[in-house]
């Protein structure tokens, strides 16, 4: 089966021009016709779906990149090395942002009751902001 970019674009919720920029930057290819327009096919729809899954991810363009032409060449123990540390580093990341993001939730669970009404948010605004400050560092920190 064969889909036009309108269809592809309905179909992954991906925009025409963001389907056009990946075939600009090369990270993904879809066939011509003889008009020049572009055409995708089954397995467009997968490395686009793929696509997708790795930037909610939050992989980089060059990143996913890097992934997709993995993906459609014959496996070399370069390339395998290359994906294993692009991969464990992802994971190593995520799970960073997991951590972090549990820590926030903790602090939005404590910081309900602290603003129930206008005096008690007088009375933990610092403590509030001693929150914030806290959850700041650890999100910025690079270790």
């Amino acid at each position: 089966m064969e889909w036009t970019i309108k269809q592809v674009s309905e179909i992954t919720g991906i925009s025409a021009d963001t389907l056009r920029y990946y075939d600009k930057e090369g990270i993904i290819s879809p066939k011509r016709r003889e008009n020049g327009y572009r055409y995708y096919d089954e397995t467009d729809i997968m490395s686009l779906k793929n696509i997708a899954v790795m930037k909610y991810a939050h992989f980089t363009l060059a990143e996913i990149k890097h992934m997709e032409k993995v993906v459609h060449q014959d496996p070399s123990a370069e390339c395998n090395e290359i994906s294993r540390n692009v991969l464990n580093a992802k994971i190593k990341s995520l799970n960073q942002e997991i951590h972090n993001f549990q820590k926030i939730v903790s602090l939005m669970e404590e910081l309900l009751p602290m603003i129930e009404c206008s005096e008690t948010y007088y009375r933990n605004k610092d403590k509030i902001g001693e929150f914030i400050s806290q959850n700041f560092d650890d999100i910025n920190r690079k270790d």
